[in-house]
């Protein structure tokens, strides 16, 4: 799709304007020849042709994405390619439709429009660091509105869509990558998409709102957009947070293992969550040669403590902070916002437990120290601001 405007050249003088020197003055009826062209991204076309009973292989019920016994890496089955039909069906042309006029709305700040198409929506924001639960509680509150958490595709539901950075440019090999143009299009693509598919996977809610759960710890990058763009009142958001030594080592064995060296494998990364951690430190200052000469357990925990520190200041409190739960690690602490989310919506299944099965006491006193620090620079910054933040144990 493309979108194009009558042109004036730029640095031009409009007719009948002297040139000044400096740069000239626009006329207010005068519009600047922009061409953006829009590419669906490969999670939108699948779970739109899943909606269409066109590619069931991300919710056929074979991938556990919220396992808490089984760690292992799971790479999700790539999107064959799909029949240009797909986008002939009703509800493909209403998507599409529906994602053009969202996508102009996000590009031009008409945010009433954006209100206006999710006024029957109310979103479950989990936003936390990876491996500090937010699986556990994406699932829940699927389960809480009658859907089946396997059934419903880790692209929809899980952290890698939409892809938000807080960069408006990226790395992209010998030249800058421009991000902010496919961010905005994924954020109206995640829009549409789960506003379509919830309201026709789950039922409406006794208040009248479907709810819309989604594990996004990438919104700690636009908190403040998105709460400005939604409204106050129109999302809950919660976020977990869990001690790095216990996190580090999740993560590592999420990707098959502590590395032989104990080095962080910043030229070889494993999964998504060990190129976020690159990211991280790349964006931090560090060379590639700093990051490869880190251990495991310094890499996560500078990530973790720029993540956290990054919260505070993300817009994500603002408007009040009523709406945001601050969750440490633990079972009680889990299983408690489930059963009060079960009780609000009316759900009588039984909350599912919360099993926590740390590793942290096998390691060193010096790995401990570290990650304790990183904690308490992240409780002195929040402090500062006037917030509070947890404390943690390493489980």
């Amino acid at each position: 799709m493309s979108e194009e405007q009558t042109a004036i050249a730029p640095g031009a003088v409009p007719k009948g304007q002297a040139s000044t020197g400096s740069a000239p003055v626009v006329p207010a009826d005068a519009h600047l020849d922009i061409q953006m062209r829009f590419q669906p991204s490969a999670a939108f076309l699948g779970i739109l042709a899943e909606l269409n009973d066109q590619f069931p292989d991300w919710t056929d019920g074979s991938y556990d994405w919220a396992n808490q016994t089984v760690d292992f890496l799971h790479a999700q089955e790539a999107l064959p390619t799909l029949s240009p039909a797909l986008l002939q069906t009703p509800l493909s042309r209403r998507a599409l439709q529906d994602l053009l006029h969202m996508a102009i709305a996000l590009l031009s700040g008409q945010y009433p429009v954006v209100r206006d198409y999710l006024q029957t929506d109310h979103f479950a924001f989990v936003i936390g660091y990876p491996r500090s639960g937010g699986s556990y509680l994406t699932k829940e509150l699927l389960r809480t509105i009658g859907l089946d958490h396997t059934r419903v595709s880790e692209a929809l539901a899980h952290d890698g869509f939409p892809e938000m950075r807080n960069h408006w440019y990226g790395p992209g090999g010998s030249r800058p990558y421009f991000h902010l143009q496919d961010a905005v299009f994924q954020a109206a693509e995640f829009l549409v998409i789960a506003h379509l598919y919830y309201h026709r996977k789950s039922p409406c809610q006794p208040n009248g709102l479907w709810l819309v759960p989604k594990k996004m710890h990438k919104l700690v990058h636009w908190a403040g957009s998105f709460k400005m763009l939604l409204g106050q009142g129109a999302a809950d958001y919660l976020v977990t947070v869990r001690h790095p030594v216990p996190t580090s080592i999740s993560i590592y064995e999420k990707c098959g293992g502590l590395p032989a060296d104990g080095l962080f494998p910043a030229a070889r990364p494993r999964s998504a969550i060990e190129r976020w951690i690159g990211d991280d430190l790349a964006w931090l200052g560090y060379s590639g040669a700093e990051i490869a000469g880190m251990d495991y357990f310094q890499a996560v925990q500078i990530s973790w403590t720029a993540f956290y520190v990054q919260m505070a200041s993300s817009g994500l409190f603002l408007g009040g902070r009523e709406a945001v739960s601050v969750l440490p690690y633990g079972q009680d602490t889990f299983e408690g916002i489930v059963h009060t989310y079960h009780q609000r919506y009316g759900c009588q299944r039984p909350v599912e437990p919360f099993l926590v099965h740390s590793k942290a006491a096998t390691q060193s006193a010096g790995i401990h120290v570290r990650g304790d620090a990183a904690v308490a620079a992240v409780r002195s910054a929040w402090q500062s601001l006037g917030l509070s933040f947890p404390d943690l144990t390493a489980v």
